[in-house]
């Protein structure tokens, strides 16, 4: 990152808040709340509307190369804790957002965005790539009907469970009037495309890697690692994804870090709602979303395609 980068009055990072279990939701919420207080910044939470199923990920062994490697460098256990891994599997998935309603509600009270996180992570995750358009739209409806009885106003956004959407999906988002949807990984904002469908849901992509595809690979220590993030900043916009489980817990002082440095370089940290309200519509490009990977990370990721020539 050169000095032109860090002096820019325009550099932003949005802070794309990942909520995957109940104990993230937990213990990790309110741990990002107060480092964020301290630092004076605001976010964008996504937490999922339903049940935490985290041990239905047990069969990602059998069938993601490279996710037992994945999970031994970013410590499974000490990230999700043995009780997590066993919700759906010797013990019941609670509900993360019913069950943690008031502290939904207070991430609101303290300035930061909340957005919905899909119904069911791991389900959605593994399934949604051949999930078909009834399917889609049945956990959609139940997922912004549980958002509405808890914040009591409608969703503005949406993050899909490890970046994969489908063409339904992106859909719905536009019938039912998102302001924008975060499910791919890519360079800036854009109308995606599916197949032969333009949507009118604009997409904020994911920019930077994630910790857990980047920890033991270029460090293991949180000073390296964020020297390794800041060193990754580019001019403009920049969105990083932060995880409940990881961040939230025993890399705080990996993030804290990172947002110390980022803020002296001169950086300024946005909840991702804003950062659309500021974008002009007329000059986003429509883009194609492909599934495709990431290094780091086991298992596909929808991808943010070059611009689509003449649309």
């Amino acid at each position: 990152m050169g000095s032109k980068c860090a002096k820019d009055p325009d550099n932003v990072i949005g802070l794309n808040v990942h909520v995957d279990t109940f104990e993230g939701m937990r213990t990790g919420v309110p741990r990002l709340l107060d480092l964020f207080r301290d630092y004076g910044l605001r976010s964008t939470f996504f937490v999922p509307m339903g049940k935490d199923h985290t041990g239905w990920t047990v069969k990602r062994v059998f069938t993601r190369p490279g996710f037992i490697g994945k999970t031994r460098r970013a410590g499974v256990i000490e990230t999700f804790g043995f009780k997590t891994l066993m919700r759906g599997l010797l013990l019941p998935g609670p509900e993360i957002a019913l069950k943690n309603s008031e502290l939904l509600r207070g991430i609101r009270a303290r300035g930061h965005e909340v957005g919905i996180h899909g119904l069911d992570h791991v389900y959605w995750h593994d399934h949604i790539k051949k999930m078909d358009k009834a399917r889609t739209h049945e956990t959609l409806d139940a997922a912004v009907t549980r958002f509405e009885e808890i914040m009591g106003e409608k969703p503005r956004s949406f993050a899909a469970p490890g970046w994969m959407i489908n063409g339904h999906a992106l859909a719905f988002f536009g019938e039912y009037g998102l302001a924008y949807s975060a499910d791919t990984r890519g360079t800036y904002p854009f109308f995606p495309r599916m197949g032969e469908e333009t949507f009118t849901t604009p997409q904020v992509p994911l920019t930077l890697p994630t910790l857990d595809e980047v920890v033991g690979l270029v460090g293991n220590d949180p000073e390296t690692l964020s020297r390794y993030f800041i060193a990754s900043l580019k001019s403009g916009l920049n969105v990083m994804a932060v995880h409940t489980e990881l961040e939230g817990k025993r890399w705080l002082p990996f993030l804290e870090s990172f947002i110390k440095n980022a803020l002296e370089f001169g950086f300024r940290f946005e909840r991702l709602i804003d950062i659309v309200a500021r974008l002009d519509r007329a000059a986003l490009h429509v883009c194609d979303c492909v599934y495709g990977r990431v290094p780091g990370r086991a298992g596909e990721v929808t991808l943010q395609g070059p611009p689509v020539a003449g649309v």
